[in-house]
């Protein structure tokens, strides 16, 4: 079986919905392709002429006019289409989210692929208004916790770290933050903020370490972290997050204070490996807890692990995806 990953153009974007997957793909007789999608029409419709020599394509997340679209379909035998994003709605920042253009392409290609592969429940239920459930499988974004190294200490000469570690566009939900940070630096010494990203905000209410990103470096600035945040909007465009903040958190034992949002919902268990903070006062408390207590910080920690290897695991992932890819190829 040979399978071509098409993804958006972004050094990152295919990391953990693609690439990973290869050596166990490899290791059960799928030959695998990855492209970034070309920028040029023209290079990629030069691309797609090429698609009959393989048994599946796989496109991850890139909403592709219906002319276009139909192209592809003429010259690939087989079409997934994966979305882990609300690749249907403009972003929180937008003026209006709902986006006419942006919801045709996305009903034309769920409609016209063999299957459909989805991040989370919201992004199935958007898919199902188009197609039945047959044609849906729902694979969270998975880790290789193998790759990652485990806290040990949560204790750092009296001060405590809340961590984030995201991109540029999700940066202003820490934002919304800023009064709480203030606060909790009122009630306790030795506060920081470390944020790990590309681009960085200056907070007038907590001291903040400023860590430029970097894949050879993200595992030790993960490992710095005491307690992992992860702030989201109630917006259709944070709905169709995958909670890839709070994975990573938990696979080296952190616990996670998260806006019960989406996806967030289903992985953090409130007051269990997390918890659930919406309003200020929310935030305030729960931070304050776990600021307060490092055992309850360690126990939601183990917790944490436990469910990414019971539910988002490589391994578990792995399967689902190779499972769709033989039903694909059988019929």
């Amino acid at each position: 079986m040979k399978v071509i990953f098409l993804t958006h153009h972004s050094t990152q974007g295919h990391r953990f919905r693609v690439e990973q997957y290869f050596p166990y793909l490899h290791a059960h007789k799928v030959e695998t392709v990855w492209q970034s999608m070309p920028k040029s029409l023209g290079k990629r419709w030069e691309m797609y002429r090429d698609f009959p020599h393989y048994d599946i394509v796989l496109i991850q997340r890139r909403l592709l006019s219906p002319i276009e679209f139909s192209y592809v379909r003429r010259k690939a035998r087989k079409v997934i289409f994966d979305v882990d994003d609300a690749v249907m709605f403009r972003s929180s920042s937008a003026y209006r989210q709902r986006s006419l253009s942006r919801m045709w392409k996305f009903k034309y290609m769920v409609m016209n692929s063999d299957a459909v592969i989805v991040g989370n429940r919201f992004l199935k239920d958007q898919v199902m208004r188009y197609v039945d459930s047959s044609r849906v499988t729902l694979i969270p974004t998975g880790i290789d916790l193998n790759f990652y190294p485990k806290k040990k200490e949560f204790t750092h000469r009296g001060t405590t770290i809340l961590g984030w570690i995201g991109t540029q566009s999700t940066l202003k939900y820490l934002k919304d933050l800023d009064d709480v940070f203030g606060n909790l630096v009122k009630r306790f010494k030795g506060i920081n903020l470390k944020i790990v990203c590309d681009e960085f905000h200056d907070f007038q209410t907590i001291h903040v370490i400023k860590k430029r990103w970097s894949l050879k470096e993200e595992n030790d600035d993960l490992v710095s972290f005491d307690i992992g945040l992860m702030p989201l909007r109630d917006d259709l465009w944070s709905r169709g997050k995958c909670g890839l903040k709070i994975i990573q958190y938990q696979c080296v034992g952190l616990p996670v204070v998260c806006t019960p949002v989406g996806i967030n919902r289903d992985i953090i268990r409130d007051g269990h490996n997390g918890f659930w903070a919406t309003t200020p006062q929310e935030w305030l408390e729960k931070l304050s807890l776990l600021i307060e207590r490092e055992d309850l910080r360690r126990e939601m920690g183990i917790h944490g692990m436990e469910m990414v290897e019971r539910e988002f695991s490589i391994g578990v992932t792995s399967e689902k995806l190779l499972t769709v890819f033989r039903r694909l190829s059988s019929h």
